[in-house]
């Protein structure tokens, strides 16, 4: 049986002030194709299928065209949603009673992650559990230990009690501490007898150890935010989202990584989805995750060298269609170059100027630095003569008016 696995959407996104809904609906168009290139049972999508909390209408209508699409053209496959930490739960999942009697699962609430949705194909059944992204308190925990501590029990009369509220309150606890709980009900579940002899998927949105993070995703701070991958072990297969680089934290736990670069830190990273082949006729089930690679509609590039090799030079010519950091390699500051390079690179969106200063440079230029009552139009022509070797009369002037009008402030 096979299933295609993806996450980490992010529909909606900003990169450097730039919308990537074009480069996103392209993306939605090559899983559809991909769809239709093997017979797929089942579509994971493993959370932050927004960017934001309140995603743009645009977004979310994207996002409806191609569940439809899904629907449309595929009305036996199954599709398991669950929201990541960059969605909001209650909003991804409302309509999910509705859809979920057309197939298309969306889980928000991690309470309901513990009643597995069998799907049966030629006779061969298989079990999910989506388990989506654990905010603190969205689990109670059902076996309470000593180093649980319940609210100190009170006498005050429940309508003195402003704390009763506070005292009813889900406990807050770790990422760690809440894949746990998941983990015991998890274990308890899949000791039963009718799970022993069918596969078993979870789908899950979290930190796992030895996860490699990109600075595209919102990471916790600290060891507690880290879930460890023994705690999953009995599953078939796990398909987790939130990392978006795609890789293998255990022999049948992966990521599918984000299916576009969301950041310039993950240049020249291969994205893609993953195929997941489950052999139901063998012992163990044994799985086979291949990747399908996502070309991108503008791939994110990171280039260096001089303002001339980009200005004048045709060598770059060959990445004006990429979304483009530049690193300007140039020994004095160049002016405005965003303004003279985009009519040349249309999709650049980040310019870097990486002045080298060796020792002796840097105590010029501390040296050199103006001292307090220093004439202000002496120091103006300096920095011009410094940055463009000579000086412009006409800035002059204007720097002179508006030095004037400063001084004439009240």
């Amino acid at each position: 049986m096979k299933i295609l696995h993806t996450g980490d959407l992010h529909l909606g996104k900003i990169l450097h002030e730039t919308s990537l809904l074009e480069d996103q609906k392209m993306m939605l168009d090559r899983l559809i194709e991909e769809l239709f290139r093997e017979p797929y049972v089942a579509l994971i999508l493993a959370g932050d299928i927004y960017d934001r909390t309140i995603p743009p209408a645009e977004a979310v209508e994207l996002f409806s065209i191609f569940l439809v699409q899904v629907r449309t053209n595929f009305p036996d496959l199954v599709v398991f949603i669950i929201s990541g930490n960059h969605d909001s739960a209650r909003r991804l999942s409302f309509v999910n009673k509705i859809l979920g009697q057309q197939h298309i699962h969306i889980i928000g609430d991690p309470e309901e992650s513990f009643t597995p949705i069998i799907t049966v194909k030629d006779g061969k059944r298989l079990a999910f559990f989506l388990l989506p992204f654990l905010l603190p308190g969205s689990l109670e925990p059902l076996n309470t230990s000593e180093d649980i501590k319940k609210p100190p029990a009170t006498t005050i009369p429940p309508e003195l009690d402003f704390s009763i509220e506070e005292k009813d309150e889900k406990l807050l606890r770790s990422q760690a501490d809440l894949a746990k709980e998941a983990s015991e009900r998890f274990d308890s579940i899949l000791s039963q007898e009718e799970y022993q002899d069918i596969p078993t998927i979870l789908v899950t949105h979290l930190f796992m150890t030895g996860g490699e993070e990109s600075s595209s995703e919102r990471v916790f701070i600290g060891t507690a935010e880290r879930v460890a991958t023994n705690l999953f072990s009995k599953f078939t297969y796990v398909a987790l989202g939130h990392l978006h680089k795609r890789q293998r934290v255990h022999d049948r736990i992966w990521y599918a990584g984000a299916p576009l670069a969301y950041a310039f830190d993950e240049a020249g990273a291969e994205k893609s989805f993953l195929r997941v082949t489950i052999d139901t006729e063998k012992t163990g089930f044994p799985i086979t995750v291949e990747p399908v690679p996502v070309h991108p509609l503008r791939p994110v590039v990171r280039l260096s060298g001089s303002f001339d090799d980009f200005y004048t030079s045709s060598q770059f010519e060959e990445h004006a269609g990429s979304y483009l950091e530049i690193t300007l390699n140039d020994k004095t500051l160049v002016a405005n170059p965003m303004n003279l390079l985009r009519p040349k690179f249309p999709f650049l969106l980040s310019i870097r100027q990486g002045i080298p200063l060796d020792s002796e440079s840097e105590a010029t230029a501390i040296n050199t630095a103006p001292e307090k009552g220093s004439n202000p139009i002496e120091d103006f022509c300096s920095f011009q003569q410094h940055l463009y070797g000579s000086i412009d009369e006409q800035k002059k002037e204007l720097f002179v008016q508006l030095l004037g009008d400063l001084k004439n402030e009240t």
